[in-house]
């Protein structure tokens, strides 16, 4: 199997608000064209994105090119932020100073009903052992292709390489960035992280467009 992890396109976050379930912005669908024409000479065997509308959409830019439909898979979703995603980030840093003050390496979201950094490794891991690993990880002409998330990458890099948990920064990776992986001699073999060949010929920015976007 060759394993595609593909970070969605940049979304259009509104001022001072958390990270939720907005849309791409400009940029992000020009992002998302750009990932998309990376695969059109790949034949993509499986297609899967988590249900957000930033993923959702990156996903469906591939799948037009690649005539394939996306299937969701929510274990592999973005960290839960509970309670912080109904509120401005402005508030939320009077509220809770403390937790802005050590949001890394282990961040957790728990004082806002959301997930604590641990529940959060376990749900990504367990979903990506049962709905993708065993299911393809013998099949050595196959590939998948995953649009996920920064934190969901850094989750499954950590856990193929076998490295302790110590947080979902650890690998910076940019939008519609192309972390890969292969096991075709039966184990992980990671042999790329955080590629943007395709922006670059696309002549787009590999970072944000500006504040608020994520």
């Amino acid at each position: 199997m060759d394993l595609y992890l593909v970070r969605h396109g940049e979304a259009d976050i509104p001022p001072d608000t958390f990270q939720n379930d907005f849309p791409l912005s400009a940029l992000g669908r020009r992002q998302a064209d750009a990932v998309a024409q990376r695969f059109a000479a790949v034949r993509i065997d499986h297609l899967l994105t988590t249900p957000y509308l930033r993923t959702r959409e990156t996903a469906e830019a591939i799948a037009r090119v690649a005539g394939v439909t996306a299937i969701e898979e929510p274990g592999l979703g973005a960290f839960r932020a509970g309670g912080f995603h109904d509120v401005p980030v402005s508030k939320a840093r009077e509220a809770y100073p403390e937790w802005f003050e050590k949001t890394y390496p282990l961040q957790s979201y728990e004082l806002a009903g959301g997930e604590s950094a641990a529940a959060f490794f376990e749900r990504v891991t367990e979903a990506f052992v049962e709905k993708v690993w065993q299911r393809y990880y013998e099949s050595r002409d196959l590939n998948v292709v995953v649009v996920c998330h920064e934190e969901t990458i850094n989750v499954l890099l950590l856990h193929l390489l076998g490295l302790p948990f110590a947080g979902f920064q650890t690998f910076k990776l940019d939008h519609t960035s192309v972390t890969t992986v292969n096991s075709k001699l039966r184990r992980p073999r990671i042999t790329a992280v955080n590629d943007t060949t395709h922006l670059a010929l696309a002549g787009l920015p590999s970072g944000a467009s500006g504040k608020g976007r994520a």
